[in-house]
């Protein structure tokens, strides 16, 4: 596992932690994966959130988060639409791996 990848997945744990809306959350990907410059992308599905489109909040990189990121949330409804094709992400984003779904016990 790339430090990037560790990276992602301490962001995903950190967030889904926070927030306790979250459903999922998706980490995309581009061809330029492998650059320091290029950001991790999370999408964050939200049960709490309201309808806004594709928004990405870009964040630095931080003391403790050395690569840059944008995080992208979306209502489980936006969710399903990107899924299906009706509503875009950025150019060149392509799913990656699922990196926390919330149990329907929780």
């Amino acid at each position: 596992m790339s430090e990037k990848d560790r990276i992602a997945q301490q962001l995903a744990k950190s967030h889904s932690t926070h927030e306790p809306s979250l459903t999922r959350i998706i980490r995309f990907i581009t061809d330029d994966e492998d650059r320091d410059d290029e950001p991790i992308k999370l999408v964050e599905v939200n049960d709490a959130t309201v309808e806004s489109g594709v928004m990405p909040v870009h964040f630095g990189p931080s003391g403790t988060i050395p690569y840059p990121s944008v995080v992208v949330e979306l209502t489980p409804a936006e969710y399903e639409a990107v899924e299906n094709h009706r509503l875009p992400l950025p150019q060149g984003w392509k799913p990656g791996d699922i990196l926390f779904e919330q149990n329907n016990g929780q």
